[in-house]
């Protein structure tokens, strides 16, 4: 007995340790599975027999689908149907979404006020319980159709080439990770309409990543145009319960796992042929027993030279500690899927070490010895929308060239292994949710920003390039930034980050990174100039500090930015340059859309309201994001500016008060419109123009100006009476038109006596017209009706009677 004993306590000591942590086998052989029920998805094969249908109806939220013909179907993936095509006579009719903006798109891009079509084939990929709408009461018949078969291989190749989005990748997480509901995705052709496809992603991923809408959308209907390489999206809804609800979540409530920090070593030493990117991902999941995670990479690049395919960095390893897992990324994909080798807990973080490479460096042409991501914002793994991290950077670069990227440069020295390479270190220790970096014969120019109020200076710096290769005044770019950098933390709070600078790139736009402006050789002075620099500048407010929360938000970074820029510009360069700025964005309102055959008709801003955001730009209605999302709502926060300000004194410092209460409350977060809202509605509260009109909120004119696309008119006609105790009584009218009935606006008034003397109130608008009446010290000689333009309109004018 004495003799077993020890062999008895190794047994269960083994046996402890084989419960307390599985086998590096075991965990590859759970990925290993994941990475097989893709495959067996891929396949596609149709081998689960035919089903023949008469009338068959399935609906899928507002998209209703009749069908007289056959089902193909596939054999079951984990238990699941996950694919069929259909041969025969179909129709598809969609109910259009509520708003305007959804009808009068899909009356812009098809011509009618509706939206249906017939087909003969259909490709069908889902997750959901499609097949037991085929399969139900309906008798499996044997057979094939090469047909069939053939559109089922063919689709999803063409879907990753016309899309990014890898269709096999989708249906193989929504089964591992347990989705509900499930997926649904159909292509449809041989109709009027052509080839047209409807996507139901309940969970909103390819929505998100492959066309850049996360406002919560579950539905797309949308045609591939292959003239100009874009899917044209007919319409994109909510669900049918959130409509009836009247609210929907944001797409970031589906987000698999929240990425807290990137530690990324960059291989740049070839980089005119390869880059090579190892990112350390360290995240903890929002979700238990995940078993694939989906990353974005490269979707930014199009189908133009086939850039998506040649360049993409390309997935060579992923490894969880010492385990390397299965992935998926095929060609054409904007992005990965990673099969976890054990099912993720709350709680317990998640570190991945991807290893990627490919040919993604884009070497100017106009400029030698400089270098760019191809895509500056999506050049390295990321998970949903503008997910926020920390960032530790190492380039590994040769010698000759330097690398400028965000953050603070903790080191630049010769690699220990080979003196004619440099390793360049940055970190960033502020969570944001945009980085990038350039390579180039960059020549550093230092200085110093000094604040007003007397916090500690921090450094500045501009990349710029020898004088042989461009020829550029550093002193007026660094004076510009650290001019414009002070004023805004005048205006909107303390600058949020260590450091501050920019680089020159040879591009004619600019990007404004956490820490970092990516600028051309923007040296001459002028308007333009200065607003464009500050601009930039003003992201690291509006646009870092605080994200969009989506797409429909993303004019509190840009239109912010742009009316940030032009109150710089009239400090710098004097209010007639601030003026003619102005007035250039009111004009732009009125122009006509560009098509892809010429200009279209009426105007831009009939387009759609800013709420809308890149939605607003189709191949009918060219140059509308920028006009709308940059400057309308540019104008739109200047009539804030307004609001919030004391019309007879033009003291505006309220205005900036809730301005830097808003980026206080959401410093390092994203905010939505609604967020920006309920902070401007505290502030206008206890406003002059509040009070004296009673009014509480601001909701009314967020639903008129942001909601809604409507311009006005307006006219005031007025009479001056002369009254027994020598004062003056002024009244009149004001009236507006091209608004609905209950349209609401305050309107300034400037009264002018002679010499210096003003006097400046307001007026309202409500409803084609309104009365009013001011008693005056004396009879003015000129009244008028928003001289400075602070409100938008079609025109504004006055009438003495």
């Amino acid at each position: 007995m004495s003799n077993l004993t020890p062999r008895f306590r190794v047994f269960v000591f083994l046996t402890f340790l084989m419960f307390l942590a599985p086998s590096v086998s075991a965990q590859e052989n759970l990925s290993a599975q994941g990475k097989e029920v893709y495959d067996q998805i891929k396949g596609f094969s149709l081998s689960g027999g035919a089903y023949a249908a008469q009338s068959l109806v399935i609906k899928r939220d507002r998209v209703e689908m009749t069908f007289n013909g056959t089902f193909y179907v596939t054999s079951p993936v984990e238990g699941r149907v996950t694919g069929a095509v259909f041969l025969g006579e179909g129709n598809l009719t969609a109910e259009i979404p509520p708003g305007e903006f959804e009808r009068d798109n899909v009356r812009r891009l098809l011509g009618n006020d509706g939206l249906q079509s017939d087909f003969k084939t259909a490709v069908f990929r889902f997750t959901d319980d499609t097949f037991g709408e085929i399969s139900k009461g309906r008798s499996l018949e044997t057979g094939s159709s090469d047909r069939a078969q053939k559109l089922a291989l063919e689709i999803g190749s063409r879907i990753l080439k016309e899309t990014g989005a890898n269709l096999s990748a989708r249906l193989a997480l929504s089964i591992l990770n347990e989705e509900k509901p499930g997926i649904f995705f159909g292509s449809f052709d041989g109709g009027k309409k052509g080839r047209f496809s409807f996507l139901r992603d309940h969970q909103n991923r390819i929505p998100v990543a492959n066309f850049g809408l996360n406002a919560g959308e579950k539905g797309l209907i949308f045609k591939y145009k292959s003239d100009d390489y874009e899917n044209e999206v007919w319409t994109a809804f909510y669900g049918l319960e959130d409509y009836q609800q009247g609210r929907v979540v944001y797409s970031d409530v589906n987000d698999l796992i929240d990425v807290a920090h990137y530690d990324m070593d960059l291989d740049l030493r070839d980089h005119k042929k390869l880059v090579r990117l190892r990112a350390a991902v360290r995240a903890q999941p929002r979700f238990a027993k995940l078993r694939a995670i989906s990353f974005q990479i490269g979707e930014a690049l199009g189908e133009v030279d086939n850039l998506r395919l040649k360049k993409q960095l390309r997935l060579k390893q992923v490894r969880h500690g010492q385990t390397e897992l299965a992935a998926v990324q095929e060609d054409w994909e904007g992005g990965l899927t990673v099969f976890l080798s054990q099912p993720t807990q709350i709680g317990k973080p998640l570190e991945l070490e991807l290893s990627l490479e490919g040919d993604f460096l884009y070497d100017a042409q106009t400029v030698a010895d400089s270098h760019y991501p191809r895509s500056t914002t999506s050049w390295f793994p990321r998970h949903g929308y503008l997910d926020r991290a920390t960032f530790d950077l190492t380039f590994r670069h040769p010698k000759r060239l330097r690398v400028a990227s965000v953050g603070n440069r903790l080191s630049e020295e010769p690699d220990s292994q080979d003196k004619g390479i440099v390793v360049t270190r940055y970190r960033m220790e502020q969570p944001v949710p945009l980085i990038t970096f350039a390579l180039a014969r960059f020549e550093r120019h230092p200085d110093t920003v000094k604040w007003e109020k007397g916090d500690p200076p921090i450094p500045l710096e501009f990349n710029s390039m020898p004088g042989s290769h461009v020829a550029i005044k550093e002193d007026f770019i660094l004076a510009e930034l650290s001019n414009s950098v002070r004023y805004f933390t005048l205006l909107f709070g303390k600058y949020p980050y260590p450091v501050f600078g920019g680089a020159f790139h040879p591009f004619g736009f600019g990007q404004g990174f956490p820490t970092l402006l990516m600028i051309p050789d923007a040296d001459r002075a002028s308007k333009f100039t200065y607003v464009f620099i500050a601009h930039e500048t003003a992201h690291q407010w509006w646009g870092n500090m605080i994200a969009w929360r989506s797409y429909r938000d993303q004019w509190l970074s840009e239109g912010f930015a742009e009316y940030s820029g032009i109150l710089y510009t009239g400090v710098r360069e004097g209010t007639g340059a601030r003026d003619d700025l102005l007035g250039r964005l009111r004009s732009s309102l009125k122009e006509p859309p560009m098509t892809e055959t010429g200009p279209g008709k009426g105007r831009l801003v009939d387009v759609g309201p800013i709420i809308l955001g890149h939605r607003l730009s189709t191949r009918k209605t060219q140059g509308a994001y920028q006009t709308l999302i940059y400057n309308k709502g540019a104008l739109v926060l200047r009539m804030l500016h307004f609001l919030l300000s004391d019309p007879a004194t033009g003291e505006d410092r309220a205005f900036f008060d809730m301005m830097t209460d808003f980026v206080g409350r959401y410093r390092d977060q994203a905010a939505s419109t609604d967020d920006f809202r309920r902070v401007a509605n505290e502030h206008f509260a206890r406003s002059p123009i509040g009070k004296r009109y009673r009014l509480d909120n601001l909701d009314w004119f967020f639903r008129q100006w942001v909601h809604y696309s409507d311009m006005p008119s307006y006219q005031m006609e007025y009479k001056l009476q002369d009254e027994p105790d020598g004062k003056v009584l002024l009244t009149g009218t004001v009236t507006q038109q091209h608004v609905p009935s209950d349209w609401f606006m305050v309107l300034p008034v400037t009264i002018s006596f002679g010499g210096d003397q003003v006097a400046r109130g307001t007026v309202h608008a409500h409803g084609p017209s309104a009365q009013f009446q001011i008693r005056l010290p004396a009879r003015p000689r000129k009244v008028e009706l928003d001289p400075q333009h602070w409100i938008i309109s079609q025109s504004t004018s006055t009438k003495a009677n």
